[in-house]
């Protein structure tokens, strides 16, 4: 059984906004998702077909920092945070290391570019 769900979005329709719990990833299966600053209000990315987005927050079990809305409609593939830690859970320790040594590295990356 796969922990991954499929899930549509209709144009203009809000993935997750900005200030909620973080508790999901997302991989686009078809369709464009725009990524919106919480402080500025505009879109920072455009993400497409292929494209994984929301998987940092999952590591810090924090908040949303952004908004992510539908461009187009859209198609993708869902996993909370318990199915990825059911997929790790399957994995060597080392594996879960260095899995979360590359969030940890997206992370700051990312805040380096957005701050």
């Amino acid at each position: 059984m796969s922990t991954f769900s499929e899930i549509s979005f209709a144009t203009g329709e809000h993935l997750f906004e900005a200030g909620q719990p973080a508790d999901k990833l997302y991989i686009i299966k078809a369709g464009c998702v725009e990524l919106i600053d919480s402080r500025s209000g505009e879109v920072f990315v455009t993400l497409n077909a292929g494209q994984p987005f929301g998987e940092q927050a999952l590591l810090t079990a924090g908040v949303r920092s952004a908004t992510a809305r539908a461009k187009e409609p859209t198609v993708c593939m869902e996993l909370t945070a318990t199915g990825l830690q059911q997929i790790l859970q399957k994995e060597s320790a080392r594996s879960r290391i260095v899995f979360r040594a590359l969030l940890l590295q997206l992370l700051m990356t990312n805040r380096l570019r957005h701050s």
